[in-house]
């Protein structure tokens, strides 16, 4: 029978007696990618990812609407004058493919080269298609024109999405090995689903037609499966937009696929034998509409919350900054406050000296106890001041460091005979022990290094009620480090005070049972002046009543 004797197809592509699978495989695949495309299109059209996508869309679009025309039309000269569109769409979906790819990889626009080189392998297909070199006759039998094909522009086009798919591996296997983990989730997951959909797209197409030249099939059917791998694709561009926010939409994109299951699961009333089978794909379009309708509901809320975050972030991030900048002015006002207030104390304490030496006359039993008083508190606020500095310096970065070479138990020697007198007085014994291998000697700020030891001892004598403090200096040759222990038999420290001990203005729990004096600034400083000069310093305490043990360490100039 002669193809042009078999009913005309209604609406240009409907027709009854073709392959109940022409139209499950065309369909579904087709709206998926549409609204796919479309989706990713509208909501970012600036991106040029976005457009790939959108255009890879539309070229398979078209592409399948040819194919409805060749499978459902009688007009020859209709079906022959669309036909060289097969060769032209393919080529395009291929090389375009790997534009996609090479702008998902590296989130740039293809170099001037690629795209020359892209243009030199589409040309011969754009220039041949219409010439008997791509067809040269058509068959009024089976309305077709398989078996008048031009061979070598057959094999050149189909080479073309060979090469895509090689083309497009290299790209991603050079990418996957210099990609962050998180991105190479993205790039096996869009790697996967392209080559998939175009090895069963183009593959499945060359083989159907490739059988029925050489008489092994009735017709082309073959090629239907081939399109499943559209629907493969945008599966994993789904996924891809859901986990990763890639092409930079969200639910307008997963109802985009939920609208493309629903019409898959509907196109199988083209197929549908008798009324049970209709009955089923009724019963699963209603399901999957319901589960559609609840997984976007869910979607929906999901980004509510994300967008709520992402604002949240956003001021919180704007208090943070805000914060830095309070705090910086804070560091600066403390510094110049400390400033001012150092000068007037200084004064106040030589004065106080001066009346207590006899410098101008002699002084009452009387009048002695307040001066002595003043010069104390006067000591002990000069000292709070000296630490408020040192913690701007320090968070400013203005803090300067002087090396030199000297000999650290000699210094630790000289420190514990300056405060050897004020243990004395507070009923306490200090003992000064040192284990020696080397000469002791260290590249370090003399100045800091000798403020360290005195805020570690001082903070060891302000919280020792009786007993004594034992100084012990030793070294470790083999690794190069000195150490200096101050150990006391004070109010020791639990283990949620040692994990804050050395943050700022954080003092023991039982601190004020002992000492109301200290500003919880002393171990602070001592320890990011330490750390300053290559070192560190640690604590250890079996627990509240038992003693402490504070250790500086200090790399050895060997």
């Amino acid at each position: 029978m002669i193809c042009y004797l078999y009913d005309a197809p209604t609406y240009l592509f409907f027709a009854s007696d073709v392959p109940a699978l022409l139209y499950y495989s065309h369909v579904p695949a087709t709206v998926l990618a549409l609204l796919v495309g479309f989706f990713v299109y509208f909501n970012a059209r600036h991106l040029l990812l976005n457009k790939l996508l959108f255009i890879i869309a539309i070229c398979f679009s078209l592409w399948t609407l040819t194919s409805l025309v060749s499978w459902t039309n009688i007009n020859a000269d209709f079906i022959l004058f669309t036909w060289p569109f097969f060769a032209i769409l393919s080529s395009l979906i291929a090389i375009l493919s790997i534009y996609f790819i090479y702008v998902f990889l590296y989130k740039k626009d293809a170099p001037l080269l690629m795209k020359s080189a892209f243009t030199l392998l589409l040309v011969p297909v754009i220039l041949f298609a219409p010439t008997n070199l791509s067809v040269s006759g058509f068959n009024l039998t089976n309305c077709d024109a398989l078996g008048f094909e031009g061979t070598p522009f057959k094999i050149y086009y189909t080479s073309l999405g060979v090469i895509a798919m090689v083309w497009i591996l290299a790209l991603l296997i050079n990418a996957y090995k210099a990609a962050e983990k998180s991105f190479r989730k993205q790039i096996l997951l869009m790697g996967t689903g392209i080559e998939f959909f175009l090895f069963s797209f183009l593959t499945m197409t060359f083989i159907g037609t490739y059988l029925v030249n050489i008489g092994i099939l009735e017709d082309s059917r073959l090629e239907f499966y081939g399109l499943f791998g559209m629907l493969v694709f945008m599966v994993f561009i789904g996924a891809l937009v859901v986990r990763f926010k890639t092409f930079s939409i969200g639910m307008i994109a997963s109802k985009a696929l939920m609208i493309a299951l629903v019409v898959l699961v509907a196109s199988q009333f083209t197929f549908s034998e008798n009324s049970t089978s209709a009955i089923l794909t009724s019963i699963t379009l209603l399901l999957t509409a319901v589960a559609g309708y609840n997984l976007i509901k869910s979607v929906r809320k999901e980004i509510k919350q994300r967008k709520e975050l992402e604002v949240v972030t956003v001021e919180l991030d704007k208090a943070n900054v805000r914060l830095k900048e309070l705090d910086k002015l804070k560091s600066e006002f403390v510094s110049i406050a400390s400033h001012q207030l150092r000068s007037p104390l200084t004064s106040i304490r030589g004065y106080a000296s001066l009346l207590l030496e006899g410098s101008y006359g002699k002084i009452t039993k009387k009048m002695t106890e307040p001066l002595e008083r003043i010069e104390d508190s006067s000591k002990l606020m000069a000292l709070a001041i000296e630490d408020y500095l040192n913690v701007s310096r320090i968070e400013s970065g203005n803090m300067k460091y002087n090396k030199a070479d000297f000999n650290l138990k000699e210094e630790v020697d000289r420190v514990c005979d300056d405060i050897r007198g004020d243990t004395i007085r507070s009923g306490l014994s200090l003992i000064f022990r040192s284990d020696l291998k080397s000469r002791g000697v260290i590249n370090a700020d003399l100045g800091k290094t000798v403020q360290i030891l005195r805020n570690l001892i001082n903070n060891s004598l302000k919280y020792t009620e009786k007993g004594s403090i034992k100084v012990l200096v030793r070294d470790d040759v083999t690794n190069k480090k000195i150490f200096v222990d101050i150990i006391d038999t004070g109010i020791g420290m639990s283990e949620k005070t040692q994990e804050t001990i050395f943050e700022k203005f954080e003092r023991a729990d039982n601190a004020n049972t002992v000492s109301v004096q200290g500003t919880g600034l002393g171990l602070f400083v001592a320890l990011k002046m330490a750390k300053a000069m290559g070192g560190d310093i640690t604590s250890f305490s079996k627990g509240d009543g038992k003693g402490s043990r504070f250790t500086l360490e200090l790399p050895l100039a060997m």
